[in-house]
């Protein structure tokens, strides 16, 4: 693989992490999980230095409760689409990919949302499992048509599975939607070598 093939893909990568969060992040902020308390009213009170750190800031630890309060969340409703996409967030974030992918698909059987199908193209794809990543990049594209990102991902996917011209097409059209992008013109510009 070449070497400015791997660099724009983990270019490529960060920025859909960025994206991502620019999409899902409102959402999840608007959702009734956003003034979720914590730590449960009848959970036991801790004496470890978890509860500690977070009062002087660890962050940490404020993630370590959120995961837990989204864990239990989902435990009392399996059905709870925002926290589960929140927890495959999450796990995405910390490049834990094979759990994200497991939230993100359990999110989108009880909900079908075009910026959660994007986040599980990306953790399909940094699984190494671009059909896969290809496939929903796709769907996520059709369900937005407004949107670039999913089509922009789209591109790299059909590129890292060598299928040059269907990923020109597509980067066509993100570059007629983003056509000041700089991301995009480099993707533009790989595809013309």
């Amino acid at each position: 693989m070449k070497r400015e093939t791997i660099i724009f893909t983990a270019c490529g990568f960060l920025l859909g992490l960025t994206l991502g969060s620019f999409v899902i992040g409102p959402k999840i902020a608007s959702s009734k999980l956003a003034g979720a308390p914590v730590v449960a009213e009848s959970a036991p009170v801790e004496t470890s230095s978890a509860p500690a750190a977070t009062a002087t800031g660890n962050p940490m630890g404020a993630v370590m409760q959120q995961l837990a309060a989204l864990k239990e969340a989902v435990a009392k409703n399996p059905k709870d689409a925002d926290a589960l996409a929140q927890l495959g967030d999450m796990y995405m974030q910390a490049a834990k990919f094979p759990q994200a992918a497991e939230y993100l698909e359990r999110a989108l059987a009880v909900r079908d949302d075009a910026a959660i199908r994007m986040d599980l193209g990306i953790c399909y794809k940094a699984s190494n499992q671009p059909q896969k990543a290809l496939a929903e990049f796709q769907r996520s594209a059709s369900m937005a048509p407004d949107q670039w990102q999913p089509l922009f991902y789209e591109a790299v996917a059909l590129m890292e599975l060598q299928r040059m011209d269907e990923a020109r097409v597509v980067a066509a059209k993100v570059q007629k939607m983003r056509p000041d992008d700089s991301d995009v013109q480099k993707l533009v510009a790989t595809l013309k070598k």
